[in-house]
């Protein structure tokens, strides 16, 4: 058993301290502020914060959200946070008003810590680990270039109160916000009600989900219904992102969906236009590629023509007086606005100072460089950082959760270990993330949530198992289709009929088996809860109590979306089954020569779980839901 010592109560380091201590490591957390919840519960959230992601999907996976599904506020989040403190015990392991200054590591390999307390008291404690759940909001990042000449009111989202709210509205001031992440969309439509001249400030167009799927309904007006209301599990955004039977098509597949919808007719036509515009450099993985705002809160704003975006890529100032062009410097493609205040939305910057490490590591503070976002080359048994795994669909305590409960087991030597060249496989990583999120480059802490979900479960042996009859019926429904194709091609009629029976009579019994698990297995939001069904921390009734919480009479609803979804999925499913056996060969003889893998253009052929952070692809899967 290890001495840890977390950095940080939020979110990441509650789940990881009590992942430890249940593992029966020695673990406390070191926390500077007084109460536990990280930016929850920091001046940092905003006064109307409503979380992207649902309650059960932001939930840990032993502890889950005794309330329906819905998208909670950050104050209701903080609200939970506490619960599973108080379930858990955590508290007692928690030193508040605990700073760490400074953790050197020594030639012993051992850290040295050295902790000011709140009545000036430094305490120097030593440990075998450090983990390191400080969170990527840390200081906000004030360097837009161009903003040297404002003379008006210059604020951070960090500041954004209701005092600033009051001005606007008293003042009438004219704001420009600049970012149209999740905090710069919310923002942005909150002033909008406010003062009739406000506008967005972005250099490309962003690329915007709705949270709510084929919704004609305001989404704030929508979120108030949910408080009351049951909503399917498949009007969330994220059954549409992270469902595995999404996760089971090769990217060009699932991004071609995603273009196709961007230009039906009787859509979003804000959303259609962004996300167009957009992706346009990476056509075929589209929002695949990029970051994506899951608020469309702006988009509703720009539609009632009370909010203005502007897209250029660059920014000067003069006084209160803004100038927008596009680099080519084209006078006719240049706006002037003036603007008495500016909000920025251009998140934060993670920073260790704190941290000391010889030269001779090479430590760089890029989660990319990290093998899984987690563990520096070198120091992947003494060093871990927790949280810096943002999924491109899916939450960060998900993530953090997972990497928790690899962490506790590799210090016990119960998970398969580190690879032996994993400071390599991580520079290998990295060159495959900033490829894939070609759109997004700079995002440095941005992942799949499935792939990177399923590589870890895989190192510990907890993926998701199906009962065997759920297995059986999937290949026989398989074999029926096989079949069925291959008596049309001979024009054998009995065998296409025979073959037809068989493939629906296996459609029907994906319903019924074991209460349509095979259906909320493709369908349902990939929700860590999933990964105790089996393997280490293994609490099964958890899955079985959640699945019984949305009975497909309730968790599917059956909507003009969700149709075309379905048929246009169902047949690239069946295509990546036939596909996937002629990729696999190549990437089974790569994997056993140690020559790597397929990456790039042709590698993407894989299912999409299977293409980042190492998530292990076996001739198993061939035959697996």
């Amino acid at each position: 058993m290890k001495d840890v010592v977390i950095v940080g109560a939020g979110p990441c380091g509650l789940v990881a301290l009590k992942e430890l201590r249940e593992a029966g490591h020695d673990a406390i957390i070191f926390e500077a502020s007084d109460v536990l919840g990280g930016c929850f519960a920091s001046s940092f959230v905003q006064p109307d914060l409503h979380l992207t992601i649902s309650n059960w999907f932001m939930a840990f996976s032993d502890f889950p959200d005794p309330t329906r599904l819905h998208y909670p506020s950050g104050k209701a989040y903080l609200a939970y946070l506490q619960a599973y403190s108080r379930h858990f015990g955590l508290e007692q392991h928690i030193r508040y008003n605990s700073r760490v200054s400074q953790a050197i590591l020594g030639n012993d390999n051992l850290w040295s810590l050295e902790v000011h307390q709140s009545d000036d008291r430094v305490l120097r404690v030593k440990t075998d680990a450090l983990l390191v759940a400080t969170g990527a909001n840390q200081l906000p990042n004030l360097n837009v270039p161009g903003l040297e000449g404002f003379s008006g009111r210059l604020i951070h989202s960090s500041q954004y109160n209701e005092s600033f709210k009051s001005q606007v509205a008293e003042q009438k001031l004219r704001v420009l916000v600049i970012g149209a992440g999740e905090s710069g969309a919310d923002v942005a439509a909150e002033l909008a009600e406010l003062s009739s001249d406000v506008s967005v400030w972005v250099r490309r167009a962003p690329c915007v989900g709705p949270r709510y799927l084929n919704d004609t309904i305001p989404e704030v007006e929508r979120m108030a219904l949910n408080k009351s209301n049951e909503h399917p599990a498949n009007s969330f955004l994220e059954a549409s992102t992270t469902n595995r039977m999404s996760a089971g098509i090769n990217v060009y597949a699932y991004g071609l969906f995603r273009r196709f919808l961007w230009n039906l007719p009787g859509g979003d036509t804000t959303i259609q236009r962004f996300n167009l515009e957009s992706t346009a450099s990476a056509f075929l993985r589209t929002e695949q590629a990029t970051y994506v705002t899951k608020n469309s809160r702006m988009c509703e704003a720009v539609s009632q023509g009370k909010l203005q975006v502007i897209v250029k890529s660059t920014l000067s100032t003069s006084g209160i007086t803004c100038t927008f062009s596009n680099a080519d410097g084209m006078k006719d493609s240049t706006i002037l606005r003036e603007f008495d205040a500016i909000v920025l939305c251009t998140g934060y910057q993670a920073s260790f100072p704190w941290i000391q490490i010889p030269e001779r590591y090479k430590f760089e503070a890029n989660p990319r460089t990290w093998f899984l976002h987690c563990f520096p080359r070198l120091l992947g048994d003494r060093l871990f950082f927790v949280g810096y795994a943002r999924p491109h669909q899916g939450g960060i305590p998900a993530t953090a959760e997972m990497l928790s409960r690899y962490i506790a087991l590799l210090l016990r030597g119960e998970a398969l270990p580190l690879p032996a060249d994993y400071g390599s496989l991580a520079l290998r990583d990295m060159a495959d993330e900033q490829e894939y999120y070609s759109i997004s480059p700079g995002l440095n802490s941005l992942v799949d949530y499935n792939a990177y979900i399923e590589s870890l479960a895989r190192r510990m042996g907890c993926e998701p198992k199906l009962p065997r009859v759920c297995v059986a019926l999937f290949n026989v429904h398989i074999l029926s289709l096989l079949l069925g194709i291959s008596g049309t091609w001979a024009m054998n009629t009995i065998t296409a009929w025979s073959a037809a029976i068989l493939w629906a009579t296996t459609m029907i019994g994906f319903f019924i088996v074991e209460d349509g698990l095979l259906i909320k297995w493709w369908f349902y939001p990939n929700w860590s809860v999933w990964y105790r069904m089996n393997g280490p921390g293994a609490k099964p009734k958890l899955v079985s109590d959640a699945l019984i919480r949305v009975p497909l009479s309730r968790g599917m609803a059956i909507t003009p979306y969700f149709i075309l979804f379905v048929l246009w999925l169902v047949p690239q499913f069946y295509m990546q089954r036939v596909l996937s056996i002629f990729i696999f060969i190549p990437h089974a003889a790569l994997t056993i020569l140690g020559l790597g893998d397929v990456s790039g253009w042709f590698g993407w052929l894989r299912p999409k779980q299977y293409v980042l952070h190492g998530c292990p692809w076996r001739v198993g899967d061939l035959f697996l839901p």
